[in-house]
């Protein structure tokens, strides 16, 4: 109990100041459409537009000092919707808690009664970007919202980063028997 006391795993924030690990709820994934480019270069792209969970995996660091114009952003999703559409899920979450399924990572429920939320699964091949100031603006006007705290952003970060540091090589090493 006292680790929990000592160690949250998040906090409440408010107003328009971005970190790593904040949680935006129904934020706005912009995306170019598939079909849009099917043949030669064209000016004109179709957006789809999707509204997802997401959480800031830029660092705190580049938004604080401005190095950066957009934020990275990963979806997450309420882990029961999700078992409830995929229940072979249920068999990896040991190893998704452990971090051997490098797409995925969960956070913990908030019991905050400001901002509750049950389990989440992040999944990293849901990636996507949006100018620094829309988000700072949709962050302000969610009002009160959970960020996660350190160490515990510090981990998604590197999960983050195990995810896409993968290399897949053309042929294994044969070992001696």
């Amino acid at each position: 109990m006292d680790a929990i006391r000592k160690y949250p795993w998040y906090e409440i924030v408010e107003g328009d100041d971005l970190a790593q690990g904040d949680i935006l709820l129904d934020c706005y994934a912009v995306r170019v459409a598939p079909d849009t480019l099917p043949s030669g270069f064209s000016t004109t792209l179709r957006a789809e537009i999707e509204q997802v969970d997401a959480i800031v995996i830029s660092q705190s660091c580049d938004l604080v000092n401005d190095k950066i114009n957009d934020v990275l952003l990963c979806a997450h999703f309420d882990l029961s919707k999700v078992m409830e559409v995929d229940p072979s899920l249920k068999s990896k979450l040991k190893q998704i808690l452990n971090g051997q399924v490098y797409r995925h990572t969960l956070l913990p429920r908030s019991d905050f009664s400001e901002c509750p939320m049950g389990i989440r699964i992040v999944d990293f091949n849901y990636v996507f970007m949006l100018p620094k100031q829309v988000v700072r603006r949709f962050a302000a006007a969610q009002g009160k919202r959970l960020r996660l705290c350190p160490p515990y952003r510090e981990h998604l970060s590197q999960a983050f980063a195990r995810f896409f540091m993968r290399v897949g090589l053309p042929q294994q090493i044969e070992l001696p028997e």
